[in-house]
């Protein structure tokens, strides 16, 4: 067997891509010849010299950062360049024997490398890390109105429907590319698919082809047990993520000022100002790495997690369940999945301030939030997020297409 990864970018820059290489990282150690084919650089130093990982890196600009724009335009539809390149690619191996992993396409590579495998007989499967397979602005979600979308995407209505957030001159090339995606691309139509919540293959089950196999597979954690956090002696309530309307950090801070909260919020965006206009006692912490993060959620009592879309998967909250911090989410995304309701969590309506602060009091109750810690960390820990099962059963799904 031999694995060709296709993710846009040579190194980490966010949870898909850390899953990308995690996974070329965990099959060479299982002695699979793994290639790393990607569109923009640098290539991490950690993934030079590691035997049996051959890394291939296009040097190009992905599309937001291209200075380039009309370069941009076209190769965020379709990258000529990453197709020829991966065609020559493909001449050196049987498609009898290789699997093409796809992680990431969207931001450089686009679905011309998907459409060259296919016309060549390779077997294709691909990682849903998020909803791009099936909407254009790849999230069910109109940024204008900061709410779910129902339309059917590439619908007449989608298409006039202006709920890109940037504007709707951006949309139209969106509804391109998806298109083009779909029509040219050989995405969904020609592709196998891993998912990574029941939550997300529930929004995106009508738009694959069931002739297809279809895998779940919860991404892995990678995380090391230590002793249960003692939430009940702590005080914090913590935000994690993008401080974005879709992720919904305005709405906490709201309630931590009615309610007078201490409350942290690890991360940076657009929102920034407008929480700190709202609750001028918050904490905005910006963007921090793993070990001050570590820091803070020492002190952490409960981790509110408010999305107003969908998400895919949110780590964070395995992340915080396995430290023994309950969390609060909204039903709306794929961290309700995680959580069991009135166990290691609550869950509210969406955008529903007061639900939120009846949840919040809730957790302020010492015993309450104890026993719910202590379930939480059993509960992670009686399941297995490792990397070495993640990798087993990649390998197997790849075993499945293959015969």
């Amino acid at each position: 067997m031999k694995v060709i990864i296709l993710n846009d970018y040579a190194y980490i820059n966010g949870g898909a891509g850390k899953i990308a290489i995690d996974t070329a990282l965990g099959l060479v150690k299982q002695n699979i010849d793994v290639t790393l084919f990607s569109a923009v650089g640098p290539i991490s130093e950690f993934l030079k010299n590691v035997p049996n990982l051959k890394v291939i890196c296009l040097n190009q600009y992905d599309i937001l950062n291209d200075p380039n724009r009309l370069r941009a335009i076209i190769n965020g539809i379709w990258n000529f360049k990453a197709r020829k390149a991966f065609e020559n690619l493909l001449r050196q191996y049987d498609n009898k024997e290789t699997i093409i992993h796809v992680h990431g396409m969207e931001k450089a590579l686009s679905s011309s490398c998907i459409n060259i495998a296919v016309k060549k007989g390779f077997k294709v499967l691909f990682h849903l890390h998020e909803y791009g397979i099936a909407c254009p602005n790849m999230g069910f979600y109109n940024y204008q109105k900061q709410e779910i979308c129902k339309l059917k995407p590439l619908s007449w209505k989608c298409i006039i429907t202006n709920c890109d957030s940037r504007c709707y001159l951006h949309k139209c090339w969106r509804v391109i590319r998806q298109f083009v995606q779909k029509n040219i691309g050989g995405v969904p139509q020609n592709i196998h698919y891993i998912y990574i919540s029941e939550f997300s293959y529930k929004i995106l089950t009508p738009f694959l082809n069931k002739k297809n196999k279809i895998f779940y597979v919860s991404n892995p954690i990678d995380i090391q047990k230590k002793e249960r956090i003692e939430v009940e002696n702590n005080e914090e309530f913590i935000f994690i993520g993008r401080l974005v309307p879709e992720k919904n950090p305005v709405l906490l801070a709201k309630v931590a000022s009615e309610m007078k909260l201490p409350v942290t919020f690890i991360g940076s965006g657009v929102c920034e100002n407008e929480i700190k206009k709202i609750y001028p006692k918050a904490k905005i912490t910006g963007w921090l790495d793993k070990n001050s993060i570590e820091n803070i959620l020492k002190s952490a009592r409960c981790l509110v997690f408010p999305s107003n879309w969908y998400e895919c998967q949110p780590l964070v909250v395995l992340e915080c369940l396995a430290k023994g911090i309950p969390c609060i989410s909204s039903k709306i995304c794929a961290s309700s999945e995680s959580l069991i309701d009135g166990e290691t969590g609550l869950l509210f309506e969406n955008n529903n301030k007061n639900d939120l602060m009846i949840a919040i009091d809730k957790m302020k109750n010492d015993e309450i939030i104890r026993i719910m810690s202590n379930t939480a960390y059993n509960d992670f820990w009686n399941k297995d997020y490792s990397l070495k099962k993640y990798i087993n059963e990649i390998i197997r799904i790849y075993n499945s297409i293959l015969e």
